[in-house]
């Protein structure tokens, strides 16, 4: 907070460099091109010239397009260069931060999140946006929301920055008095009414459901996953999540336990929601219902194949964009139900017949090679998403 006040002080005295009017090329021959060019015009400048912060603000506008595409890799190259040319460039400094702690590099988000703080004298408004972004995925909601207050008091009008704003303030509001705990490979954010022994417990099966995934399915968490056990469902209502779902996953598990719960039920909804996580981390090439079969899979359900045809009815979705559809509309409990009742089913019937070997095959296809999931469930399971549905019918006698 004494950081970001700093900052705000910095802002207002410095001012911040004129705007582009040019429109950032979209991905392909033409953006190559602007940033050879705007590389040739860079060579020779002397970095902190006025050359050098053009050529900055231009190359930073490229390399910002690049993380709103999720092109990582090329946008922390461009940004790079630019923070090369004008290290003083706050929003620079704080999208190298965004970047990095997209990418789960922690180190290097952490690196570039001091300099914002300390260093960023020439930030426009929009780094408050960005600075935002970053606190929110650190768990710093103080910080997120002095940060996005910042960007609307100096004219901030973004729709979703405002509803970010608003969400972080109704997350703020629940969780104050929340303890940490650190674990291996978790940092678990409690409530005052959520027992040491149930957080105890529940880091401990966590590191452990870790243990069997990350082995199975070679995904590793790259930084320390943040987990938040809530006492009751305050926060789950603002943030509309259903009331038959006690965890979710949003780039943090989230988690709605009982004061003093700790038990079975709490431990299979945050092995599932981890798997969710790994996944995540591994880019977001899976489709929902896979999501949702495998989740429930780590979790350690299992459902019979007599007992599917009762579980999927009244009219099981015929295609993955269908199930995806189905999952995502929330019409009611039994739709949903019946949905994840199919995904659980169809990542079964791919372990029946083809054994898990080759899910963890899949998945790493997928995940390390950047393969379509479609490629990689022909290839390692030999059957085509067209074909999946149909077959997974006739196994399940329907």
């Amino acid at each position: 907070m004494i950081a970001l006040a700093v900052l705000t002080s910095a802002l207002l005295v410095f001012g911040s460099a004129p705007e582009s009017t040019v429109p950032v090329p979209p991905p392909g021959a033409a953006r190559d091109r602007a940033v050879a060019a705007l590389r040739a015009q860079a060579e020779s400048a002397v970095p902190g010239s006025p050359e050098a912060i053009h050529a900055a603000s231009e190359i930073e506008r490229i390399g910002a397009a690049c993380l709103a595409e999720n092109d990582l890799g090329r946008a922390s190259e461009l940004l790079s260069e630019a923070y090369t040319l004008d290290e003083d460039n706050g929003l620079v400094l704080a999208e190298l931060t965004l970047c990095y702690l997209r990418a789960e590099d922690d180190a290097s988000a952490h690196f570039y999140l001091r300099r914002t703080e300390e260093r960023a004298v020439h930030a426009p408004p929009e780094v408050y946006t960005v600075l935002g972004d970053v606190y929110l995925g650190l768990h710093r909601l103080d910080d997120a929301v002095f940060a996005w207050e910042e960007s609307v008091r100096l004219g901030g009008a973004d729709p979703a920055v405002l509803a970010r704003l608003a969400r972080a303030r109704d997350e703020l509001a629940v969780s104050r008095g929340q303890r940490l705990r650190r674990f291996d490979h978790f940092v678990v954010y409690a409530d005052p009414d959520v027992d040491e022994a149930a957080v105890e417990t529940m880091g401990s099966e966590l590191e452990a459901a870790y243990a069997r995934q990350a082995d199975l399915f070679g995904l590793r968490l790259t930084r320390p996953q943040v987990v938040v056990l809530y006492a009751g469902r305050a926060y789950f209502s603002l943030a509309s999540v259903p009331d038959w779902s006690s965890g979710v996953y949003d780039g943090k598990i989230r988690m709605s336990v009982d004061p003093g719960a700790g038990g079975p039920g709490s431990i299979t909804v945050l092995r599932h929601e981890l798997a969710h996580a790994l996944l995540r981390a591994a880019g977001s090439r899976f489709p929902a219902w896979f999501h949702e079969g495998l989740a429930q899979w780590c979790e350690g359900r299992r459902l019979p194949v007599a007992e599917i045809r009762a579980a999927v009815e009244p009219a099981p979705a015929a295609s993955s964009r269908d199930l995806d559809r189905l999952l995502a509309s929330r019409r009611n409990r039994s739709t949903v139900r019946a949905g994840y009742a199919q995904a659980l089913s169809l990542v079964e019937y791919l372990v029946a017949t083809r054994g898990i070997g080759a899910i963890a095959c899949l998945v790493d296809d997928v995940a390390m090679r950047g393969t379509a999931f479609g490629d990689a469930l022909e290839g390692e399971v030999g059957v085509s998403e067209g074909d999946l549905f149909d077959r997974w019918r006739r196994w399940a006698g329907i």
